[in-house]
């Protein structure tokens, strides 16, 4: 008996460290096929969004269950490598190469317990496929896990965590899915902001660097690049049999619920209204003149600057619909040079046709905003209102102090 214990032992001993070395060493792992057991399952796990950037949007991987081949283990498509050379820039420009990494669920480092110490919810949907379909899933997954495939570019609208899922199940059924989820008239912006409400700091940072071609509406297939819709997506969607893809959603780890909504009265749209009143009345009853000009210059400098980011991701990075933005409008990296020339006491013949041309875009910008659909928040409107006035006070009025 004691033999046979240790035999049974040994023999699970070597099929996990088989399984470590298979998803460890990519050569190992292009030359191990992995062959599943006819009760092997293949799910999707959707997880709930965190408080973090990188995690407002939520996460899906694919987790394989085999317990005859002791597999439990879980394919992200959302990693990258902070050791990347040259990782700041090519994160800055887009160009980051993200990959497909592979871990288990259960452990002290696992899946399950890396979400469980976020409280963020996971959810799980498992796909209804004959042996045939997983094993042909796998092996996708497997060859998407060597070396010269694993990486890829990201792109956060088209190219994503729940994208590739998407597509990898695709490609497994041979295109032969039917997604019947109701149409929805959302653009991207919309989608977007459904979760950036709740930060809304967030949300203004996002709409002043992103652009307006957001602004159009996604199809429910593009909408799936957020993993809450792919989810619902699999809920709806059918073999060319009319059989289900995938079972009913489970819930995995129900995380407790959290309030991080930000007081109203330190949203943006609070803090620009009273920010431009309270500038404005210091304006309006101050004599010092190096106070009227330290405000004006900073903030000629800080909407300059943020102009200059809006040209370097409009023009000099592959990240999506950068371009064009309005936002530009009021942003005018211009401000950044002429910064510099307001803090004389007589301003030159350029630099006042430039503020009378600024002034002009800032008011033609202001109106068309009632009429249009940029991608301009409404609390940025006070932005713009500060930038009129403080234009007028220094072209007209700053001679008057």
């Amino acid at each position: 008996m004691l033999k046979q214990n240790f035999m049974k032992n040994t023999i699970t001993l070597f099929r996990t460290l088989l399984l470590i070395l298979c998803f460890s060493f990519p050569v190992t792992a292009s030359a191990e096929k992995i062959v599943l057991s006819k009760e092997a399952t293949i799910s999707i796990l959707t997880c709930a969004p965190g408080n973090e950037l990188y995690s407002l949007f939520g996460h899906t991987g694919i987790r394989v269950i085999d317990n005859i081949n002791q597999i439990d283990v879980v394919f992200n498509y959302g990693t990258f490598d902070f050791d990347t050379q040259g990782f700041y820039l090519k994160f800055a420009r887009g160009l980051l190469p993200y990959q497909l990494s592979v871990s288990n669920y259960y452990g002290p480092y696992g899946f399950l317990s890396s979400y469980n110490k976020q409280k963020r919810s996971i959810y799980s949907q498992t796909l209804d496929l004959d042996s045939i379909q997983k094993q042909k899933l796998m092996d996708l997954l497997i060859e998407n896990y060597e070396p010269q495939n694993r990486s890829y570019l990201y792109n956060f609208l088209y190219d994503n965590c729940s994208t590739r899922v998407r597509d990898i199940i695709e490609k497994s059924l041979n295109n032969e899915i039917t997604w019947s989820t109701q149409e929805q008239d959302k653009s991207f912006w919309n989608l977007l902001d459904e979760y950036l409400r709740r930060s809304p700091w967030t949300q203004w940072g996002i709409h002043t660097i992103l652009g307006s071609p957001a602004n159009t509406d996604a199809t429910n297939r593009e909408q799936m690049f957020l993993p809450d819709y792919l989810m619902y997506a699999l809920d709806s969607a059918y073999h060319p049999n009319g059989e289900r893809l995938a079972q009913p959603i489970e819930i995995l780890y129900q995380a407790p619920e959290q309030d991080h909504s930000t007081p109203w009265f330190l949203s943006p749209f609070f803090v620009f209204f009273i920010g431009m009143g309270i500038l404005i009345f210091i304006f309006q009853k101050t004599k010092s003149i190096c106070l009227v000009k330290g405000i004006s210059i900073l903030f000629f400098i800080a909407t300059g600057l943020i102009g200059c980011l809006i040209v370097f991701l409009g023009f000099f990075t592959k990240h999506p619909t950068t371009f064009p933005n309005f936002n530009i409008l009021w942003a005018n990296p211009l401000n950044l040079v002429v910064a510099f020339f307001i803090a004389r006491k007589h301003i030159s013949w350029l630099v006042s046709k430039y503020l009378l041309i600024y002034l002009g875009i800032l008011v033609i910008g202001l109106i068309s905003w009632f009429f249009l659909t940029p991608a301009v928040l409404p609390s940025t409107l006070f932005i713009i209102i500060w930038m009129i006035y403080l234009t007028v006070h220094t072209r007209y009025l700053r001679t008057r102090i």
